[in-house]
């Protein structure tokens, strides 16, 4: 029992670090108006979790992401300050956070940057991203996606619902980013053209 207890307590401390990291992330790259509200760091680890697939021979298979990018995110901005690139602030902006979340927003966003750029040893990253250029540009580029998606989406909208399967989810409130962009909420059909009207007698006379 008190080894089970001690497995329990390393993967909470897990999800705690990862979500710290992603709180990092979204509170970089979104605007500052209550987007940790809006629970889309939620939406970033969901994706990385169940939306990125990595080849395996003759394959594709779906492999949850969250863990090790968060381990990537700090391990490039641990190259970046000990080369002196960037600076660490001495308490991280979430409480959970490693390097990555000691860094400024700015820096956060360069560190990005690098990592997208490949300007890092890419030796010292974790699997699967060792020496994996394209597979580094292709998540750094989905945890850009997934942010931005994830602000302007219904996701936040879906409340308790949101961690559900897709399916299984529902909208309790009207999303407050629908309202900023002017989207009159989702419909059975919008008007829209769809062609020309033909009477049987002008096909007819066509053929």
């Amino acid at each position: 029992m008190r080894r089970r207890r001690n497995i329990i307590s390393v993967n909470a401390k897990q999800q705690e670090y990862v979500q710290a990291t992603f709180q990092a992330l979204t509170d970089a790259l979104l605007p500052d108006d209550g987007s940790q509200n809006m629970m889309v760091y939620e939406y970033v680890i969901y994706g990385l979790n169940h939306y990125v697939s990595i080849q395996q021979q003759l394959h594709h298979k779906v492999v949850p992401l969250a863990y090790p990018t968060a381990v990537m995110l700090d391990a490039a901005a641990t190259q970046l300050v000990n080369a002196q690139l960037i600076q660490a602030k001495p308490q991280p902006i979430f409480s959970e956070g490693r390097m990555f979340s000691h860094l400024s927003r700015k820096d956060r966003v360069r560190t990005l940057s690098r990592l997208e750029n490949l300007q890092i040893d890419l030796y010292l990253l974790p699997s699967p991203f060792q020496n994996n250029a394209g597979m580094i540009q292709h998540v750094v580029d989905a945890l850009n996606r997934f942010s931005v998606f994830g602000y302007y989406s219904e996701w936040p909208a879906y409340g308790s619902t949101r961690l559900f399967p897709p399916d299984y989810r529902k909208l309790e409130y009207f999303p407050i980013n629908w309202q900023r962009v002017g989207y009159p909420g989702v419909s059975l059909g919008y008007r829209d053209f769809r062609g020309f009207l033909f009477t049987i007698d002008e096909v007819e006379g066509g053929k």
